[in-house]
């Protein structure tokens, strides 16, 4: 088989045309690589699990890198506030689900009001905690920026939804990929695992959240492979 159409010949086209973009995420890794080695530097931590440092910057590379790759269709003013909406919600939801906004619905939150800022390992830190004894923010970094890459990736699935919709189709649920991957971060955000798989609450949630990234960027492409599986 000649090199040219060798397996890795396809591989090796990508890397050619993106080689800006590979150089750019090689400095970014090599500067969190830094910050986590200067943190343990300076301080007495002492890593026992190494992926519970590099989960942090999964979601925070995979998440910008999904945002900046990501097409926004362009719809008129109407549309754009319906799917801003209705994304909004959805990260209200996420907030909620993963503790990153607690509601003392039922009686204050525990503690009073507070307001912090925790050192942690990069990626877990800088936490910052700061509320009142019925509503509380609780920002950690990573999940922040996964909850919101999901959103956008929503968002933008809400702007091809409201545009289909429009034109007779049935928007959103006609997505393949689009309404699983909408309730799967739940899953992931989460601590449902935390009582029966302490261990791995982490390890699934990464999981979920790659997938849930998956299913909202290769949408078209998901329901392209799932048509051609019916038809």
């Amino acid at each position: 088989m000649s090199g040219a159409y060798g397996p890795f010949s396809r591989v090796r086209r990508v890397l050619a045309a993106e080689t800006a973009a590979v150089r750019w995420w090689l400095m970014v890794v090599a500067a969190e690589l830094a910050l986590v080695t200067a943190y343990l530097a300076v301080t007495d931590v002492v890593v026992t699990e190494p992926r519970y440092v590099v989960y942090p910057f999964v979601w925070i590379n995979v998440g910008v890198w999904a945002m900046l790759r990501m097409e926004t269709p362009s719809v008129d003013r109407r549309q754009r506030a319906v799917a801003l909406g209705m994304a909004g919600g959805y990260l209200l939801l996420l907030f909620w689900a993963g503790g990153v906004l607690l509601f003392g619905l039922s009686g204050p939150l525990p503690g009073g009001a507070v307001a912090s800022v925790h050192w942690n390992i990069p990626g877990w830190g800088p936490a910052v905690v700061y509320g009142t004894p019925r509503l509380r923010l609780s920002v950690v970094p990573f999940k922040v920026v996964g909850y919101v890459a999901m959103t956008y990736l929503v968002y933008a699935r809400l702007l091809d939804a409201t545009r289909a919709v429009l034109s007779g189709a049935l928007g959103l649920l006609s997505c393949v990929g689009c309404t699983f991957s909408i309730l799967l971060p739940l899953i992931g955000a989460t601590s449902l695992f935390g009582s029966t798989l302490t261990g791995l609450s982490w390890d699934l949630s990464t999981i979920v959240f790659l997938l849930t990234v998956a299913l909202l960027y290769w949408a078209d492409e998901v329901g392209v492979a799932v048509s051609r599986r019916l038809s």
